[in-house]
């Protein structure tokens, strides 16, 4: 028989459920996923089906969902979007998501929730063949500058200035820059004020590409956005550059001590939580000096290059 998992509909939500999913690795399964989302699952082992769930009006997709998932008597369904759909479907154990006080970490939260008493940690799957496409043959530090709001996002004159301090201390070595296709834009101003020898674009290629490009690459640097636990969950040490968000709750999941994460805020944890609204465009990552950042970047690149000999 065969798990149903209906997962979140935003990247970094998705990437922390993966613990989930993985756990259940070895059993058939049917993802549903949102457009954003879906290209993560691409190499996943005993995947039956990958359903694209896309946002309809009047929230008519669901029952787009239903029609094509009513006819199945499901093993278990895994409803990591807490939805009323999991109640009208045949299965035999049912996992929904309810959200609990979050005083936790948000993966461990969903391993809670999920019934397992270990962290379920996030983890991605690779076929052997985009492994060795993706492999890189240079020191590269991978580099997503865009946030999904402004408010997350550390000034891109200051990842430009970073930039150039890096390539200067680092000729034998290249950045990679990660973004969504739609912040291109943003990604080439930084492009244009750097040697060109020393940068590799990778906006525009499939999702899991990306992913298998951070984890070949020896140290992540970026503002909180799904690229970043994307690079947590292939392993790769991490600087995440928080302001507004709860690191404690959304910041880099690491089960290991030390981590070979580092978190840097821009400012202190507020004491009301900040809404993201399109009204607000305001940027809370100005505090956040250029100094500490190249101290820790210097700091962590080091001790990488170190590990690899």
């Amino acid at each position: 028989m065969t798990n149903l998992f209906i997962l979140p509909t935003r990247l970094g939500d998705a990437i922390f459920t993966t613990g989930v999913i993985d756990k259940y690795k070895d059993e058939p399964s049917v993802i549903v996923a949102t457009p954003l989302t879906a290209p993560l699952f691409a190499d996943l082992p005993h995947l039956k089906r990958l359903i694209i769930l896309g946002k309809k009006p009047w929230k008519t997709h669901w029952i787009d969902l239903w029609k094509e998932t009513r006819g199945t008597s499901w093993n278990r369904i895994i409803d990591l979007r807490g939805s009323a759909l999991s109640y009208l479907l045949k299965a035999q154990e049912r996992l929904i998501w309810k959200q609990p006080p979050p005083r936790d970490h948000k993966v461990l939260q969903i391993s809670q929730c999920m019934g397992s008493q270990d962290p379920l940690s996030p983890t991605l799957w690779f076929s052997e063949d985009r492994l060795a496409r993706t492999q890189l043959n240079r020191p590269t530090l991978a580099v997503a500058p865009v946030a999904g709001w402004i408010g997350k996002q550390w000034p891109l004159d200051n990842f430009i200035t970073l930039s150039s301090e890096f390539c200067k201390e680092n000729p034998d070595a290249q950045i990679a820059f990660f973004a969504a296709p739609n912040e291109r834009d943003q990604v080439e101003i930084l492009l244009k004020a750097l040697p060109k020898d020393q940068c590799l674009n990778t906006i525009g290629g499939h999702l899991l590409d990306s992913a298998s490009l951070i984890k070949s690459s020896r140290l992540f640097i970026g503002n909180d956005s799904g690229l970043l636990h994307l690079s947590v969950a292939v392993e790769t040490p991490t600087i995440a550059l928080f302001g507004p968000s709860n690191d404690k709750i959304y910041g880099p999941w690491s089960t290991k001590t030390p981590s070979p994460h580092r978190v840097l805020r821009a400012m202190p944890l507020p004491k009301k939580k900040i809404i993201q609204t399109p009204e607000d465009t305001t940027c809370y990552m100005t505090d956040l000096a250029i100094t500490q950042v190249q101290g820790t970047l210097s700091e962590m690149w080091q001790q990488c290059s170190r590990q690899l000999g």
